[in-house]
Order: C-alpha cells, then structure tokens, then sequence
C-alpha cells in the first residue's frame, strides 16, 4: 500500500510539471539574504529584520498541505527549540498560490495552502516560529529561489548564505529523528566557528505552485467536469460486497441520498468534494440514491452539477466488479439495504459510510457529515498505511 501511495504522488506530481511551470533560480552560496515584509499568522507584519538572529537565521519555505512539509513540522519545531537559545532565529514562509493547486494534490492534508489554514495549521502543529504568507505575490520564494517545500537557507551572523537545500532525510516520515540533519549540522558547525562540510543539498518536496500554473489547473478542472456521469439500478447483494471491499486498496465512501431529502442536497458539495480531493488516493465515491425510478433523469441532473462522474483511473477497478459506474438507483427493500450496507443504519437520510481495505469501517454518520472530521479520518488512514 505504501508503495501505491508513493506512486500515485508521484504520478499526480508529474501532471502538475512543466510546461505551465516557473522555474527557480536558487541564491547561491555567500548571497546575502533577499529583505522582505509578509503577513503573519499571528495577524501582524514580519519583515526579515525584525528576526535576524545574532548569530543565525534560517528561513524554511514549507507549505501547510505537502507531504513532506507537514512530516517535517514536528522536526522543525524541535530544531527551533534546539537552536533558538544560541542565538538563531527561525521563519516559516509559504508561498504556493491557491490558483496553482489542484484539489486532488491534497490528499495528505486536511489543510490548503490558504492563509486561513495556515492559522489553523500553526495551532494544530505547535508551530513555535513566525509562519509568513508570500502566497499572493510569490516575490519572497523568487526572490530566494525556493524549488520545493520544505527548503531550508541557513545565514551567518552577516545574513550571508552559508547552507541551502533539505532540512534532513526524513521525507514523509514524523519521526522526531533522522538518520541525517544537514540543516542542525550546518547550524552546529556554524555556531562553533568551524566549516560547514556540507553547505548544499537537493530539497526533496512537493514544487512550489507557482501562479503561473493556473492555466494547468484550469485544464484538469475541465477534465474533471467531464467525467461521465452515469446511474444504474442496483441490488443489496451488489452492495453487500462493494461494502466488503475485499483485496482492494483504497476507500469506499457510500452515501445514500434523495434529491427530496434537503439535507442530502446541503452536504452533497462537501461529499463532492472529498471525492475529488482524495481521487488519487483510491477513494471511490458511490452514491445510493433512494429517488424513485421515473426520476433517474433528474438524479443525473443532479449528479452533473456537482460533478461526481467516473473518475477515470478507476474504470478498472469497477470493471472488476462487473460495474459501469459509481452512481446508483436502489430500488428494492430497504431492509435489505441496510443490512447489506450498514446494519446501524437507522434509516434516516443522509447516511454516510466510509470503509478501508477489507471492509474496515473508518467513518460512519446519519445526518449532514462535518467535511473536517470525514477528511481528518481519511488522511490519518493514509498516512497510516503510508508508514507500513
């Protein structure tokens, strides 16, 4: 499973590449660091002289919503404990810019990159340094030249560039130690006066989203709105085993609904959304609705606003099961539906289930699902199975 994880990333983070792509030019060693003023999470104003150490600063470029940014935050705090008593000082800075970021590359986060998150991230993670938006111009990340998230330059005393490049090898693992720590290697040889013996690295991470990836994303957008949407009749038994998810990866997430049923329509946009966001983490979307026969048309209707079409890297997946598309009609005993679905089930509309590998039953909720929580289960399930 970790392996299918990693690969999907990969894959989705080759879609998002050249050509829509602006490419960074790193400072090199010995520049002197860029001067800068951006908001804070704290709701004020930080500009690079209000946090220039007396001995070093250190600027990371991270992001709330990359996998190996938020493996690292744990890390980063623990380095700030270490060094700020010596005289360095800390700041976190994101650059990515809503345009330039797909729904579907947030599927290791509850977070996006807006600033809104960026608070919320910074309580959630303890952050103990200054966390800075440069999302809206991007200046500061071009200026210094940032190539991934998370990027690390290391100043001397004189702000002159000593160290650039990863904080340390520990990639989308939250472990508090690594086998590597250039970034503490750099701060401890610097603070002893002695030579750094490595003062340049790769940073390893998720890209920048630049603005000038927007018209990209605007092209998956399109693609996305133009998976077909179909619906078909279905049975209790068929449900029965698409609940059971048996030797298959991924999740299943059910709902059940009516175009009648008011709360159902309310919270079909966040479902909607959870669909798309974790699409390459195997989350198949199948809804159930419970609309009579004669109003199949409408139910299609329906399905095309909010875009819940067959997503397309999971035509072989249902092929498997026999099936032609993730969108269903039920029209038989709803006993029987509940029994094959979700026996504690009282029969009240919406009704939201979510199920792992084997029929593992992650997430269960009658009544209009809070979009966080359904998005915090699935993430912490994806990181669990990233780490086996």
């Amino acid at each position: 499973m970790k392996k299918q994880l990693l690969c999907l990333f990969a894959v989705c983070s080759q879609a998002f590449a050249a050509p829509d792509s602006y490419t960074p030019v790193t400072i090199e060693k010995g520049s002197v660091a860029p001067n800068f003023t951006l908001p804070g999470v704290d709701g004020k104003d930080h500009s690079l002289a209000d946090h220039t150490g007396s001995k070093a600063t250190a600027i990371i470029f991270t992001t709330n919503h990359c996998p190996d940014a938020f493996a690292a935050f744990p890390r980063i705090v623990g380095l700030v404990e270490q060094f700020k008593v010596q005289g360095v000082k800390f700041i976190a800075i994101n650059s990515n810019a809503p345009e330039g970021l797909h729904l579907a590359e947030l599927g290791f986060s509850i977070y996006d990159d807006s600033f809104a998150d960026m608070k919320r991230l910074s309580v959630d993670e303890k952050l103990n340094l200054p966390y800075l938006y440069d999302g809206e111009t991007q200046e500061v990340a071009k200026a210094y030249g940032a190539v991934a998230t998370p990027h690390i330059f290391i100043f001397d005393a004189d702000l002159k560039l000593r160290y650039d490049g990863r904080i340390d090898n520990g990639r989308r693992s939250r472990a508090l130690t690594t086998d590597k720590n250039e970034a503490r290697d750099a701060l401890t040889s610097l603070l002893a006066g002695e030579e750094i013996k490595v003062t340049k690295t790769r940073p390893v991470g998720c890209s920048t989203k630049w603005k000038e990836k927007a018209a990209m994303v605007a092209r998956r957008d399109q693609k996305w709105k133009e998976n077909p949407v179909t619906v078909e009749t279905i049975d209790a038994a068929t449900i029965s085993n698409l609940v059971a998810n048996k030797d298959l990866s991924g999740f299943r997430l059910f709902n059940v609904w009516s175009t009648s049923c008011g709360p159902c329509v309310a919270e079909f946009p966040d479902l909607a959304e959870v669909y798309r966001q974790f699409s390459m983490q195997k989350l198949e979307f199948i809804s159930i609705s419970l609309d009579p026969s004669g109003s199949k048309d409408k139910v299609v209707d329906f399905l095309k606003d909010h875009e819940c079409g067959l997503y397309p890297q999971m035509k072989s997946l249902i092929e498997k099961d026999g099936r032609t598309t993730n969108n269903f009609l039920f029209e038989g005993d709803t006993e029987d539906l509940a029994k094959a679905l979700d026996a504690e089930w009282n029969g009240a509309m919406p009704h939201t289930l979510l199920v792992g590998e084997n029929g593992k039953v992650l997430f269960r909720h009658t009544g209009v699902v809070d979009p966080v929580e359904l998005k915090k289960i699935i993430v912490d399930e994806v990181w669990a199975q990233a780490a086996e």
